[in-house]
């Protein structure tokens, strides 16, 4: 049996006297796993990696992601192994990252402490470290999860998606940009706008030019027929949630970020508006 659900389903809500459709892509998975899409493509790894004969993986968490949860469920339940390694703050641990610690242990992951805040430089570390202690044919997960498959599998699903609403505008809280890359492979060769909406302070030029990478579309306005893509900043910082009220179980340190910008900018989006919901509030 799948771990992972299609077809998730879409339903309206409305700010102001305009209907938004939501794809409660949160609903993908179900308990006790995250309410977390991004689950679709680490699936799709973490079986080919078992095919190949890998037993055990590493990934280095951050401090709101939902991603280690996902690894350790998953790999319990696929019969793997995984280690997890945790963020050590000498003051103030998020009281998400406590939750998330009790999911790992949950799922029986092995956890190994890293200093906090450095996330890319604890890649590196973990990896040498996964290595040494279980071998070389243990692997790492990227950062992020940002698997291929993942834009693969997040394409698949709007491809079915636009089946039922063809909208004019999608609307997605970036992080990584996977989900993105995954909306705008769907998008090929049809007249819908994509509006990235950035969960933390960054570059939209360099997350969009990634983002088109990972979709493998080009970003040349010679070669491209349609570049449907806006990245916009509206300067989160990522370990900052928006506590505003959301209609729907959305993730305070993503989605709600995105649907505040589509609150505030609704008047300006092309309808009819579909709003990808990536993730939603964990029960804490």
């Amino acid at each position: 049996m799948s771990l992972i659900r299609n077809n998730t389903p879409i339903e309206c809500y409305r700010i102001g006297s305009h209907i938004v459709h939501v794809k409660r892509e949160d609903l993908c998975v179900s308990p006790p796993g995250p309410p977390f899409s991004k689950c679709r493509g680490l699936y799709a790894h973490l079986q080919t990696l078992k095919s190949q004969g890998v037993r055990t993986v590493g990934y280095v968490e951050s401090s709101v992601s939902m991603a280690g949860w996902g690894v350790a469920w998953m790999t319990e339940a696929l019969e793997m192994e995984s280690v997890i390694y945790d963020p050590q703050y000498v003051h103030d641990t998020p009281h998400l990252l406590l939750f998330h610690r009790r999911k790992w242990k949950q799922f029986k992951a092995m956890i190994r402490p890293v200093p906090a805040g450095r996330t890319s430089v604890n890649f590196h570390i973990a990896k040498r470290a996964l290595a040494e202690e279980f071998g070389p044919k243990a692997m790492m997960l990227p950062i992020g999860l940002r698997f291929p498959e993942t834009v693969d599998e997040t394409a698949k699903e709007a491809e079915q998606t636009f089946h039922k609403l063809l909208p004019r505008s999608i609307v997605v809280c970036v992080g990584s940009g996977t989900i993105a890359a995954g909306l705008l492979k769907a998008t090929r060769n049809k007249p819908i706008l994509i509006y990235g909406i950035r969960s933390c302070s960054g570059s939209v030029y360099l997350k969009r030019k990634e983002i088109f990478l990972k979709a493998r579309r080009t970003t040349n306005p010679l070669l491209a027929v349609k570049n449907p893509m806006d990245v916009i900043d509206p300067g989160w910082d990522y370990s900052k949630p928006y506590t505003g009220s959301v209609p729907f179980p959305c993730h305070p340190y993503y989605d709600r970020k995105a649907w505040k910008w589509l609150r505030d900018n609704i008047n300006k989006v092309p309808k009819p508006v579909l709003f990808w919901n990536i993730g939603s509030q964990p029960m804490v």
